[in-house]
C-alpha cells in the first residue's frame, strides 16, 4: 500500500470527534488499532517473543482461576512458564470441543483482571450441533473488534457506503442507520441492512435490487446461491465494490463465478464464535494473516508442526480471553500453512482453509480426500442452484440438489459421470431435488460435502 492505513484512519472525514468517541468507550478500540500498526510489521522473531509472553501471562492467570487448565497444565508436566517457552506450546495435549462442552464450569476462569472490564457468554453449535458456551470479557471483545475494523481499513472500504449483510444469526430483515460496531463507534457510516440467510435465493436478489448496496457480506453457501441466481436473472448489482465472507470455507470457483458475475472479488475472514477473527485476507497477495491475539497451530496427524505448503488439523490459542481458557483449542478445521508473506507484514500465513475432516470423501479402500465434484461444469449439462452431498456409505452418494426443475434422463447421467469423474471413483449417486434453497445445519452454516460413511 502506497499509504498507511492507520494514517488514512486519522484523516478520514468520517471520524468522530473526540469527545463523542469518548463517550462510547472507542479510545481502547483506537488504542489497540495502534499497536496492530507496529506489531502486524514486527518481524516473525520478535512477534513470536512478544506472544510468548502473553502466553506466560495468560497461562498464570488461568493455572490459578480454572480448574479445568490447571488440570491440563499439570497433566503435561508443565508450568505456565515451560509452557510459554519455544516448543512448550506443542507439549499440552489439544482440548477438543467434546471436552469443552463436558467441562462446565470448571473451564471458566472464576477471576479475571478488573481492567478487562465486564463479562459476557455465548452460546453456539457451530456447524456439529454440539452447544458450546464460551465467555469473555469487553477487553477480548475490544480486541475482536480492533481485528474487524483493522480488516476494513486494510481493504481501504468507503465507511459512508452502503452495506449489506445476510446473516444465519437473523431472524428476520433489518435495517439500521449504519454499520454498527466497531464502525460506529469511530465513524460516521453509511446504512446498514440485514436479511436472514435462510431466505430464498429470490428474496435475496430481490433485496440487494432494492438496497443497492457498495458492500455485500453473506456466508459462502448465501453467496453461491445468490450470485447463480443474479447470472441467471441478468440482474446486475451496479454499486457492488467488494464482497466479504466468514464462517464457512470459499471454494476457488466461487471466487472465480464473483468475480465473472459481480466483477469483484472476494476478502474472506476466518472466524468462529468462540474464539472471533482469528485471520483476514492479505488485500495484496490473498493468503491469510493470523491475528496478533491468536495462536494457530496446524499439526499432522501425529500432531507435528506443519510447514508451508503442508495441510493439517488447525489448533487455536486465543491470547485475549483471560475469562475462558481456549488454548490448543481443537477448532476442527484443516488449514494449508502459507509461506512468508511478500506483503511486508511479519503476522503468520495460512494459504487456504480446507474445511473439516467430515468434508473429506472416504474411498471403499479407506483414504480420504478433499472432494471436488465438477460444479464448474455443470452449467453445460443443467443449472444448478445450491448442492450438497451427503455421502451414506463407502458407496453411495446422495446429491442434494436445488434447481427450477429436473434435468432428463440423458442430462443426469451426463451430470453422474461428470460427479464421477471429479470424485476420482465410481460411486452410486443418488439424487433428492428441491425447489427451495437446501437447509441449513446447526448454527445456520452449510457444509456441501459431508462424510457420514464410517
Amino acid at each position: 500500500m502506497s499509504e498507511d492505513w492507520y494514517d488514512r484512519l486519522g484523516r478520514n472525514p468520517l471520524l468522530l470527534p473526540p469527545h463523542l468517541r469518548m463517550t462510547n468507550g472507542s479510545e481502547k478500540l483506537l488504542a489497540f488499532l495502534a499497536e496492530r500498526r507496529v506489531t502486524e510489521r514486527l518481524p516473525a522473531a520478535e512477534l513470536a517473543r512478544r506472544q510468548g509472553a502473553v502466553l506466560y501471562d495468560l497461562a498464570r492467570h488461568a493455572a490459578a482461576h480454572s480448574p479445568h487448565f490447571a488440570r491440563r497444565l499439570a497433566g503435561a508436566g508443565l508450568t505456565p512458564s515451560t509452557l510459554a517457552e519455544p516448543g512448550g506450546l506443542a507439549k499440552l495435549a489439544p482440548l477438543t470441543r467434546r471436552e469443552l462442552v463436558n467441562a462446565g464450569d470448571a473451564l471458566f476462569c472464576h477471576a479475571y483482571p478488573a481492567s478487562h472490564g465486564a463479562l459476557s457468554s455465548t452460546t453456539t453449535s457451530g456447524s456439529t450441533g454440539e452447544p458450546v458456551t464460551v465467555r469473555r470479557t469487553s477487553w477480548s471483545e475490544a480486541h475482536w473488534l480492533t481485528d474487524t475494523l483493522r480488516e476494513h481499513l486494510w481493504h481501504d472500504r468507503d465507511f459512508s457506503g452502503r452495506l449489506a449483510a445476510s446473516r444465519a444469526n437473523l431472524s428476520e430483515p433489518m435495517d439500521i442507520p449504519d454499520w454498527g460496531p466497531p464502525c460506529n463507534l469511530i465513524l460516521r457510516t453509511g446504512p446498514w441492512s440485514g436479511m436472514p440467510a435462510a431466505y430464498s435465493v429470490e428474496a435475496h436478489c430481490r433485496w440487494l435490487g432494492e438496497f443497492e448496496p457498495d458492500y455485500l457480506l453473506a456466508l459462502p453457501s448465501s453467496l453461491a446461491g445468490i450470485v447463480a441466481e443474479l447470472d441467471r436473472t441478468g440482474q446486475r448489482l451496479r454499486r457492488l465494490r467488494g464482497v466479504r465472507t466468514l464462517s464457512e470455507t470459499v471454494q476457488p470457483r466461487l471466487r472465480e463465478e464473483v468475480r465473472r458475475v459481480l466483477g469483484v472479488g472476494i476478502d474472506d475472514m476466518y472466524t468462529s464464535q468462540e474464539c472471533g477473527v482469528m485471520a483476514t485476507q492479505c488485500p495484496e497477495e490473498g493468503s491469510y494473516h493470523v491475528s496478533e491475539m491468536m495462536l494457530l497451530e496446524v499439526v499432522d496427524s501425529a500432531g507435528r508442526a506443519c510447514g508451508a505448503g503442508e495441510v493439517g488439523r488447525i489448533l487455536v490459542t486465543a491470547l485475549a480471553n483471560y475469562a475462558t481458557p481456549i488454548i490448543r483449542y481443537e477448532i476442527g478445521d484443516y488449514a494449508e500453512v502459507g509461506a512468508p508473506c511478500r506483503c511486508g507484514r511479519g503476522l503468520p500465513t495460512i494459504r487456504r482453509f480446507l474445511g473439516r475432516e467430515r468434508n473429506l470423501a472416504l474411498l471403499p479402500d479407506g483414504s480420504r480426500h478433499w472432494p471436488l465434484v465438477g460444479f464448474h461444469r455443470w452449467g453445460e449439462v443443467f443449472p444448478v442452484r445450491q448442492f450438497q452431498f451427503v455421502q451414506l456409505d463407502r458407496k453411495t452418494i446422495l446429491a442434494r440438489m436445488s434447481a427450477h426443475g429436473q434435468p432428463s434422463p440423458e442430462q443426469l447421467a451426463r451430470l453422474t459421470a461428470i460427479i464421477q469423474e471429479e470424485l476420482r471413483h465410481p460411486f452410486e449417486i443418488r439424487y433428492e431435488w428441491h425447489e427451495t434453497a437446501l437447509p441449513r445445519g446447526p448454527g445456520g452454516k452449510f457444509e456441501e460435502f459431508l462424510c457420514r460413511a464410517e
